[in-house]
C-alpha cells in the first residue's frame, strides 16, 4: 500500500510537469488555492521541486529538528534518524515507475522550462531573466526571454481589452520565480528591464549600470517603446 501511494505521487508529479497550467486550474477548483500560486511553486522553474528522494540535506534537517526540540526541552528522547528514515519504499516505487532513484537523488534542478519566446519563436536559453504572462482567457502561459518583452506584449494585450491572470518574472541574482507585481526592477539607459526580489539588490545593480530602480507599474511604462527601438 505504501509503494502504491508513492507511485500515485510520482504519477501526479509527472502529470503536473506535463501540463502545469491544467493542474494548477484543477487545484484551484478543488482546493481554492489560486492557480497562479500553484504555478508559481510547482510550474516550470517554480519555487518547489516536488522532490521525493531522501537527499542528505533532508536527513540532516530532520536530525537538526530533533536536536532543536531537545534544546528547547520539548523532548528528552534520543533519536537516530537512520533508525526511522527508510527509503526502501520510495526506491521501490521509483523502480516500478521505471525511474532511476539514484539519479534523482543527485538531481537538484528545478522543473525545467522548455519553451520558445512568444515574440521571436526562438528557444529560451537564459532562464534568470525569463518572464511569463498567463492571460485570463488562455489555457497556456506565454513565455518571453526578458521582462521588457513580456511587459511590451502585455501592454498591447491590455490596450485591446485583454487581462492577465498573472505575470511572472525571475529574481536576477538567484533565479527565484516571483509575481511581477511584487518585484523591483532596474531599467537601464536602453530601457532593458531586470527584475529583483529585494530593493537593496536592485539599488546595487542600478548603481553599477547607472540605471533607475522602478516598481512594476513604472517598469511596464515605456516597455513597448524600448523594445521597438532595439
Amino acid at each position: 500500500m505504501v509503494v502504491a501511494y508513492l507511485r500515485a505521487a510520482i504519477e501526479a508529479n509527472r502529470l503536473i510537469a506535463q501540463d502545469p497550467e491544467k493542474y494548477s486550474l484543477l487545484i484551484q477548483k478543488t482546493t481554492g488555492i489560486e492557480a497562479p500560486v500553484d504555478y508559481l511553486y510547482h510550474g516550470p522553474l517554480g519555487l518547489q521541486t516536488r522532490d521525493l528522494t531522501w537527499k542528505p540535506e533532508y536527513r540532516q534537517a530532520t536530525a537538526t529538528a530533533i536536536e532543536t526540540l531537545k534544546l528547547l526541552k520539548k523532548t528528552d528522547v534520543d533519536l537516530d534518524v537512520n533508525t526511522f528514515i527508510d527509503d526502501r519504499y520510495i526506491r521501490q516505487a521509483f523502480k516500478e515507475s521505471g525511474l532511476d532513484y539514484d539519479a534523482a537523488l543527485k538531481n537538484y534542478a528545478k522543473q525545467p522550462l522548455v519553451a520558445n519566446d512568444a515574440v521571436t519563436g526562438k528557444p529560451i536559453r537564459d532562464f534568470n531573466d525569463v518572464a511569463q504572462v498567463w492571460l485570463d482567457n488562455e489555457a497556456k502561459v506565454r513565455n518571453y526571454a526578458s521582462a521588457d518583452e513580456a511587459f511590451a506584449a502585455l501592454g498591447k494585450i491590455e490596450q485591446s481589452g485583454g487581462k492577465a491572470r498573472a505575470v511572472f518574472v525571475h529574481d536576477h541574482p538567484s533565479g527565484l520565480k516571483l509575481f511581477a507585481n511584487q518585484a523591483w526592477y532596474v531599467k537601464d539607459a536602453h530601457g532593458a528591464i531586470t527584475a529583483f526580489l529585494l530593493k537593496a539588490g536592485a539599488d546595487q545593480y542600478a548603481q553599477q549600470l547607472s540605471g533607475a530602480v522602478v516598481d512594476y507599474a513604472a517598469a511596464k511604462t515605456g516597455a513597448a517603446q524600448a523594445v521597438a527601438s532595439r
